[in-house]
């Protein structure tokens, strides 16, 4: 699987947001909203793709995040996956999720 930053970061997030059974639409729009801020060149029809190629995928959080590998934009979707999974509150499920992504990447949940 090839994949870019912009595609990498909605996926972990979209992974992260999924694990209480669902992207609420809340997370969705933070997501779209905040990784469009650091990725300006990216277009909505890019997002939409990346979600979209999310809900059909089989492929785990382990695979996103084997994609990105430079740490500040580790630090940044980490803490990006948190402020979105908490828009409809942090579910256990979710903050289990993070918990191994920054220990994966050997982040500290405070960076």
């Amino acid at each position: 699987m090839k994949t870019n930053s912009f595609d990498s970061c909605v996926k972990i997030d979209a992974c992260i947001c999924a694990k209480d059974g669902i992207i609420s639409q809340a997370e969705e729009e933070r997501i779209r909203d905040m990784i469009c801020e650091r990725f300006l060149e990216a277009e909505e029809s890019e997002f939409d793709e990346s979600i979209q190629v999310f809900v059909d995928s089989e492929v785990g959080i382990k695979e996103y995040l084997s994609f990105v590998t430079g740490p500040e934009l580790r630090t940044f979707v980490l803490q990006l996956a948190e402020a979105n999974a908490s828009a409809d509150g942090l579910d256990p499920r979710e903050n289990v999720a993070l918990i191994k992504s920054y220990e994966i990447w050997g982040i500290s949940r405070n960076a």
